[in-house]
């Protein structure tokens, strides 16, 4: 997002915006799938499914964040513009200050603010979607419980699951 917003029109800038396209049309559990078909069945560079090393999470972990992702990567996109077109940069520039102390010290101070709200609903989608995904990577986790606890109409089990996650998910979006 920086380096789209840095070099408007370039073909940094139009990859970017294709990746992101191309992420935010992808469900997480066709990407899943897709994972495992070529890194573990074809490559066998990773695991395709448990959770003993680091390897294991290496899929699930990109899968999730691709998902996330292009909505970051737009609203980056977008702040750096209007960020690097303020006065304040100009001035900076104008004094002499480098490309990357500017863009360091200035602009994405400034162009993260925004991003830090959206990051944290982000984290509501990411716990929604880590259901599946625990689901297909056959992971161990609290939306895998709650799921389970469905099958089994374990609904004390599910409230409480529901109820962290939710918790969760306010704590971040207050902080």
């Amino acid at each position: 997002g920086v380096i789209a917003g840095l070099r408007k029109g370039s073909l940094a800038d139009r990859l970017t915006m294709l990746l992101s396209a191309c992420a935010q049309a992808m469900p997480p559990f066709c990407l899943a799938f897709l994972l495992i078909i070529v890194f573990s069945v074809r490559n066998q560079w990773l695991p395709a499914s448990g959770f003993d090393t680091w390897k294991h999470y290496v899929m699930p972990v990109v899968a999730l964040g691709l998902f996330a992702m292009p909505a970051m990567l737009r609203l980056m996109k977008s702040e750096m513009e209007t960020v690097l077109a303020t006065d304040y940069i100009r001035t900076a520039r104008a004094m002499g200050l480098g490309g990357s102390s500017v863009v360091l010290k200035y602009a994405l101070r400034n162009a993260l603010r925004p991003l830090v709200p959206l990051a944290a609903a982000q984290m509501g989608t990411l716990l929604a979607g880590s259901v599946v995904i625990e689901t297909v990577f056959a992971l161990h986790g609290v939306g895998f419980l709650g799921w389970e606890s469905i099958g089994k109409n374990d609904f004390p089990v599910v409230e409480a699951d529901v109820l962290v996650l939710a918790g969760i998910y306010v704590g971040l979006t207050l902080t």
